[in-house]
């Protein structure tokens, strides 16, 4: 019988141990969600290739379909562009932000791409980023946090190709937000021109100019 009761009480406090880490786990960085439930699990079909290969076909077959001036009235979108050095390599910085939405907007997906012609003068062999990658959904409602949603991504710069030449093109951004329940999703594409910082200014100044 003590047996028993010593089983009771060790997989009793098993239970309790268990559901306390349940409580406790990390929702992933940059999510801003808490107390995860099954309902915020995505189960849409948003993936980095899906998303990569949807850019890349609109900007190749129907360039049209990206809006130049902003026109949503559910949300403000900017982009920036910067310069970073470090000891081993540089890197131009692209960052999209959402922010100002007025009304909710349910499983947010971002995504965004560059000129194609830059895959020449990057050392990366893939331009598309997205937080299509997360695996809970990210969920904007006005007036409460997060007040917006950014992506952002680093690019290592090929220093034996990089020019002035790219200065008509490497702010342009192409970018896909999308939104919405699973049955009903709303897909908006945008061309903008990343505001440069001071430092890609100087950097660009700094540069030979060669062909």
């Amino acid at each position: 019988m003590k047996c028993k009761i010593h089983f009771l009480i060790i997989f009793s406090t098993f239970l309790l141990i268990a559901v306390a880490c349940d409580k406790n786990t990390p929702s992933n960085a940059g999510e801003n969600i808490t107390n995860t439930t099954k309902s915020e699990i995505r189960t849409d079909e948003y993936t980095k290739i899906s998303e990569k290969e949807d850019l890349e076909k609109k900007i190749s077959q129907d360039k049209n379909v990206f809006k130049k001036i902003q026109s949503s009235k559910k949300y403000n979108i900017s982009a920036t562009v910067t310069f970073n050095h470090e000891e081993d390599d540089d890197r131009f910085i692209y960052e999209i932000v959402m922010d100002n939405y007025t009304e909710e907007l349910k499983n947010v997906i971002q995504s965004f791409t560059l000129e194609p012609s830059m895959i020449d003068y990057l050392l990366t062999g893939d331009l598309t980023t997205t937080n299509a990658l997360n695996d809970t959904e990210t969920n904007l409602k006005p007036n409460k946090e997060p007040f917006g949603l950014s992506l952002f991504r680093g690019y290592v710069i090929n220093k034996e190709t990089i020019n002035k030449q790219i200065t008509d093109f490497y702010r342009n951004m192409y970018i896909k937000i999308s939104y919405g329940e699973e049955e009903n999703r709303t897909e908006e594409y945008w061309c903008i021109e990343a505001t440069p910082s001071k430092e890609i200014i100087d950097y660009f100044n700094s540069l030979e100019n060669k062909v």
